[in-house]
């Protein structure tokens, strides 16, 4: 079934969603939801946040299945093989192509708050080494030599969990953990600030910074700046909180000094132009830890790429684990016009 744009204001972001003609052959997609947690509670929604993700930077942004890799409760070494075939794209396709990174997932501070992490469904919050540092995570996104990467990271860093309450670790009080440099082509979009909770949207069955970049994807076709998008989820989310929560949640953006045109970048290279009605069964409520013990799912580009066993799993990001990447047609993404010419918008 589809439906006119029209008329999109008044649909859900699950269950219709905008679809884009256009291909976009040039970007390429890492999309963790982490949910079920071995020693922390479960994240509510985070795997529908990435799978809803997932369609909308397929059907909406135009990105081929093929570009995007989704692991849903990914453990630390799924997180680091998968930022690794990120890397490895990235230097076959060089300025000719963009990435972006989507986290849903619990965040956690360093005890002195000096660094911030995202934990993986195997880590500990009491055990810095079981987790992601941001820091770590920004160096590696922003050494890519991509025409532009985005991060967005649905996630805190105050020690404090989705649903309000404190990870194990914490001693009941939230931690403001310093922001970690960004470099390079990376545009980091996070959930809220450093000592701030990001808040699930219950009644929308995500968290609320993801519900609000999915819903302005989806009234804008895709086509949007990302200095709308940022300036638009950020009052909607701060507006949404304050009456759900009784809390503040500000989102927040952060680009390298080098990167001068980011709020002129725009997703999707063309305005989507009908809407497909999605079935999509109600999100199950989430498990306790002692609950989740299913293996994590890898959404792969290829079919037949084999799930390496963990003995055969890099232990860093900067190595390069199975086959190459396809090798890409460097005619593919020439000669597109800039979009929105009239508002200066940089072609993404």
């Amino acid at each position: 079934m589809q439906v006119t744009l029209a008329g999109l204001s008044q649909n859900d972001v699950d269950t219709r969603i905008a679809v884009n003609d256009a291909e976009n052959p040039n970007t390429f997609v890492l999309i963790i939801a982490n949910e079920h947690y071995k020693y922390e509670q479960p994240v509510p929604f985070a795997l529908n946040d990435g799978e809803t993700f997932r369609l909308y930077c397929e059907k909406t942004l135009g990105i081929p299945e093929k570009n995007i890799r989704f692991v849903a409760d990914a453990t630390l070494n799924d997180m680091r093989m998968q930022l690794t075939w990120l890397q490895k794209v990235m230097s076959y396709y060089k300025e000719e192509a963009h990435a972006i990174v989507y986290y849903s997932g619990h965040g956690m501070p360093s005890e002195d708050g000096r660094q911030a992490y995202l934990l993986p469904v195997d880590g500990n919050s009491s055990m810095e080494g079981s987790a992601l540092s941001t820091s770590l995570l920004y160096k590696e996104l922003g050494d890519m030599p991509s025409a532009g990467t985005l991060l967005l990271l649905d996630a805190c860093f105050s020690g404090a969990r989705r649903d309000g309450q404190m990870l194990v670790s914490s001693r009941g009080v939230a931690i403001k953990a310093k922001e970690a440099d960004v470099v390079g082509n990376l545009v980091v979009f996070s959930a809220a600030k450093g000592d701030e909770t990001a808040y699930p949207y219950t009644e929308k069955q995500h968290g609320l910074f993801t519900y609000f970049v999915l819903k302005q994807l989806q009234e804008n076709g895709g086509q949007v700046t990302l200095g709308n998008l940022v300036d638009n989820v950020t009052k909607q989310v701060e507006r949404t909180s304050i009456v759900e929560n009784n809390k503040s949640q500000t989102p927040t953006a952060m680009a390298s000094p080098v990167v001068k045109d980011w709020r002129k970048w725009v997703l999707a290279h063309k305005r989507a132009t009908r809407i497909e009605k999605i079935e999509r069964q109600q999100a199950a409520p989430a498990q306790t830890p002692l609950q989740a013990s299913s293996p994590p799912k890898v959404h792969r580009a290829n079919a037949n790429e084999p799930i390496l066993p963990d003995w055969m799993k890099q232990p860093t990001i900067g190595q390069w684990v199975g086959a190459a990447p396809p090798t890409p047609d460097m005619n593919k993404g020439r000669g597109i016009a800039l979009i929105n010419a009239a508002l200066g918008a940089t072609s993404w």
